[in-house]
């Protein structure tokens, strides 16, 4: 009677010989230290890790790979993080300790992203009026809510993306 096999052991048998190749290894350590550098900047923005204790962790991962690369997902990771919408202060607190870059810099373009927003915001207002004008539905009381708008969902979240770049640039520079 023949041995039954287990479907793992079906697979092992079959893939005993293959091992990945170095780039694939060297991918798989970089997308692995990625997350890691992400994990300590999310980490630090929730309060669930000290900024001494960030460092030790960044010392670290420079040592098991490139300096630069490392520094480079530290500020994409760190761009990422910002809202225009919100109160920025702690994130401009941690890149300009970790990074280096002046908030006041941060704090122009921060400026600038709101500044973009608002406008956008008052031309898809206005275009709501217009709209509702053309319905025959005027008034002072009538007051468009471009929140509202299915259009500013896809609005907020290019100017979002559009902020991040911004500040990468910025902490980059």
């Amino acid at each position: 009677m023949a041995e039954i096999k287990s479907t793992i052991d079906l697979i092992m048998e079959r893939t005993k010989s293959l091992s990945a190749s170095p780039e694939e290894r060297e991918s798989y350590q970089r997308q692995e230290r990625e997350k890691r550098l992400r994990g300590i900047v999310q980490r630090l923005l929730d309060d669930n890790l000290s900024l001494d204790g960030a460092r030790d962790e960044l010392v670290k991962e420079r040592k098991i790979g490139s300096a630069a690369e490392v520094t480079g997902v530290l500020k994409n990771a760190l761009a990422g993080h910002v809202d225009p919408e919100a109160d920025n202060e702690r994130l401009f607190r941690l890149v300009n300790e970790l990074v280096g870059t002046s908030p006041e810099r941060l704090q122009e373009t921060l400026t600038a992203c709101r500044e973009e927003a608002t406008s956008r915001k008052a031309v898809l207002a206005e275009r709501q009026k217009k709209d509702l004008e053309s319905k025959g539905i005027t008034g002072p009381a009538v007051l468009p809510n471009p929140e509202a708008d299915p259009l500013w969902k896809a609005l907020k979240e290019e100017m979002q993306a559009a902020c991040a770049w911004r500040f990468l640039a910025v902490i980059a520079g």
